[in-house]
């Protein structure tokens, strides 16, 4: 799947170009169902030939030599896509790019200049990392999620092996003194098995931050006093970033750890759109560095001043042409393309289902007002 800046160059290569781009929803479970794309793959291709008809010839035969390429392509899923989703992009003048998407597609066949982005938008959200801690005060060990694959990463420990103490709180040897002032080699014990974890969470934090620097989500688990302890270093580099959850203890298996990654993942992504969106808003509302709705979001980005745009999928829906557009135009813009879900989008969609934050204000242009 590609990473953001890996679709935004496609875009830029194939800008110019006539592009065939498909999508595949391969989420049916029932193997009657998973075959069911093709056919409507097929479908839409003889659509958009008989749509074709009457536009010059280079442009059919180009369609043409991109439907054959496309069964190529395709060849690879006969067995099955094998993932909730899959794309193509196939042009005459560009080595194709397929590959399976990690959240469901609809099933549809686009004949545009330029790349069909807009359903890629949901997928994009799983690009981001999330870096899974699970504590106790002797280790804590580190795994990245991502895609739906857990990769355990390392281990960092307390280095809290202690050696015997040569007398101090073991049973006394003959000719030595009860009474000998001084810390029991217990004490001695406990102090280093504390210095060690203490230790232990201040290198924990400094990798973990490593690990999920740019954009990565952080999930805490295991010992909660250790897990705070952790966030609290981590919180002010990275707030709104970060999830301590206490069901993620010390002996969790990988697969209820993927699962906890994921639910986390979501619920910090869900969070930080619902305050970004708030943010929009209120700097909307004071003409500030924000404008909501599509009339003004298109003039910022024809100004090129966009920070990040923030859509949902009723409004990619409703609106196909004019979400490709933007979309398009906001990575060109090297801005962050955000499809908001649930609460999130149900509040958008209130407002025109698309909002965007600035890098400064453009000078909007007022529409005039007929008698």
């Amino acid at each position: 799947m590609f990473s953001v800046p890996q679709l935004t160059r496609l875009a830029y290569a194939l800008r110019d170009q006539r592009v065939l781009t498909i999508y595949i929803d391969g989420s049916a479970s029932d193997p009657a169902l998973q075959r069911t794309w093709r056919v409507q793959i097929d479908h839409a291709l003889k659509d958009l030939r008989e749509w074709l008809a009457d536009s010059p010839h280079d442009e059919r035969e180009e369609f043409d030599v991109c439907v054959d390429a496309l069964e190529a392509e395709l060849a690879e899923f006969d067995g099955g896509v094998g993932a909730p989703g899959a794309v193509s992009f196939v042009s005459r003048r560009h080595t194709p790019e397929t590959h399976t998407l990690p959240v469901p597609t609809p099933t549809i066949a686009v004949w545009s200049t330029g790349p069909c982005l807009s359903p890629y938008m949901r997928a994009l959200k799983q690009t981001r990392s999330v870096i899974v801690a699970i504590s106790d005060a002797r280790k804590t060990r580190l795994f990245r999620y991502r895609l739906g694959t857990l990769e355990h990463l390392d281990d960092v420990r307390s280095n809290g092996n202690v050696a015997s103490m040569s007398h101090m709180g073991s049973a006394p040897r003959l000719g030595f003194h009860g009474g000998t002032r001084g810390r029991t080699g217990r004490d001695a014990a406990q102090r280093t098995l504390l210095n060690g974890r203490d230790r232990m969470i201040g290198i924990a934090a400094q990798r973990i931050a490593e690990l999920a620097d740019g954009d990565g989500w952080i999930v805490l688990g295991g010992i909660h006093r250790v897990a705070s302890r952790i966030a609290e270093r981590l919180a002010l580099a990275m707030p709104g970033r970060v999830a301590v959850l206490d069901s993620l203890d010390i002996h969790a298996t990988e697969a209820a750890i993927s699962e906890a990654a994921g639910g986390a993942a979501s619920a910090l992504r869900d969070a930080s759109d619902g305050r970004r969106l708030t943010e929009i808003c209120e700097a909307s509302g004071a003409n500030l560095l924000g404008v909501v709705g599509f009339e003004e979001t298109r003039q910022a980005l024809d100004q090129r001043c966009i920070r990040d745009l923030l859509v949902t999928h009723s409004f990619i829906e409703g609106h196909a042409a004019e979400a490709e557009r933007v979309i398009r135009d906001a990575l060109a813009q090297d801005a962050v393309v955000e499809e908001v879900v649930r609460d999130v989008a149900v509040r958008l969609d209130e407002i025109g289902g698309i909002a965007a934050g600035l890098r400064f204000r453009p000078s909007l242009v007022d529409v005039p007002v007929l008698a």
